[in-house]
Formats: C-alpha cells, sequence, structure tokens
C-alpha cells in the first residue's frame, strides 16, 4: 500500500508539471521531421536529432506515468482480492496479522497467536444454560468445521502465488521516473516559439 500511495502521489505531481507538454512534443516532432535542413537551420536548429530527442523525454516521461498506472492497478486488484478473502476469514474467528501497533506480526508470533486461538476454541465450555460441561459432538463438529474451513481458505488463499516481481517493476519505474529529466521551461518556450 505505501509503494501504490508514493506512485499515486508522483504521478499527480508529473501529471501536473507535463500539462499539455506531451501533446505539444508531438507537434514539434511532427514539424521536425517535415522540414529540411536547411530550414531547421533558417530556424536556428542545427541538430535535428538531439532536439528531436529532448522533446522525446517529454513523451517518455508520459511513458512511465501511463506505465506506472497500469501496474498500480494490477497491483490495487491483487490487494483488494486479498483483502476481501482475509477478511471473511476474520469473519469466521481467525485472528488479526496485524500488532497493537498496526504493523505486520512475524510469522512466529503469528503462529502462537493462532496455536492459541485453537486451543481455546476447542477447550472452551459449552455455552448451554446448564453450565460447563464438555461440548457435545455436534458443537465439537462446528468448532472443528470452522477450523478446516479457515485452513483450507489460508491454503488457498491464493489462487496463483504472489509474484513480488510486479511490486520490484512498479517501484523500478517510479525511482526511473523521479530521475528522468525534461528539458527546462526556458529551452521548452524557446522551442515552443521557433516551432509552433
Amino acid at each position: 500500500m505505501d509503494l501504490l500511495n508514493r506512485v499515486y502521489e508522483e504521478n499527480q505531481r508529473t501529471r501536473a508539471s507535463l500539462g499539455s507538454m506531451p501533446d505539444i512534443a508531438t507537434r514539434m516532432i511532427n514539424v521536425l521531421n517535415n522540414r529540411t535542413g536547411i530550414q531547421l537551420e533558417t530556424m536556428g536548429i542545427r541538430d535535428r536529432t538531439d532536439t528531436i530527442l529532448l522533446i522525446k523525454r517529454v513523451l517518455t516521461l508520459r511513458n512511465y506515468v501511463q506505465t506506472l498506472e497500469r501496474k498500480c492497478q494490477d497491483i490495487q486488484v491483487e490487494v483488494n482480492a486479498f483483502a476481501t478473502k482475509i477478511t471473511s476469514l476474520y469473519g469466521r474467528g481467525l485472528p488479526s496479522l496485524v500488532s497493537t501497533e498496526g504493523r505486520l506480526l512475524p510469522h512466529e508470533q503469528y503462529t502462537k497467536r493462532v496455536n492459541n486461538y485453537i486451543t481455546q476454541l476447542l477447550t472452551a465450555s459449552t455455552s448451554t444454560p446448564e453450565g460447563a460441561g464438555p461440548p457435545t459432538g455436534h458443537e465439537l463438529y462446528d468448532k472443528l468445521e470452522n477450523l478446516f474451513y479457515i485452513e483450507h481458505e489460508i491454503n488457498h488463499l491464493f489462487e496463483v502465488p504472489p509474484n513480488y516481481y510486479k511490486y520490484i517493476e512498479a517501484d523500478d519505474t517510479l525511482i526511473r521516473m523521479q530521475r528522468h529529466q525534461i528539458p527546462t521551461d526556458e529551452w521548452w518556450k524557446n522551442m515552443i516559439k521557433t516551432l509552433l
């Protein structure tokens, strides 16, 4: 979720800084490709290729934004599916995966928490009005059925095993996007005056 939040904030910031630059960049490239070398020299452009490469940096940044949005949508779908399943299991009595401080429990601590829950569930006395006593066969069956259901659902929590490469790839794209340099505002304004 931290990655999704960082990507969302960075995408909003980048989209705001780009504004209409991608549309203008496409028009600039078309103008550069449709002019002769002599026409470009009279405009003050000595190297068509370098100029196009600088302009394409804007389009590359836009592509980073779009790629991150697609990757994060896929990740969000997986996160939502997991949250739905785990919430359902919490409703059936599965102990929480989170500590009182709001952090994910280490595996060993969570195993202890689950074992304590199972022990308490199986050793709890009946809820009959007559008082304490061993659980009836039907009550024991219900408790065991719930435990087997939870175990089955945990074993099949992920229909497809999680692919952490998606998260690494999204994080890597985010880093590349943050490091990507587009032309300066002054250079960009001069090119708009020159070409459009």
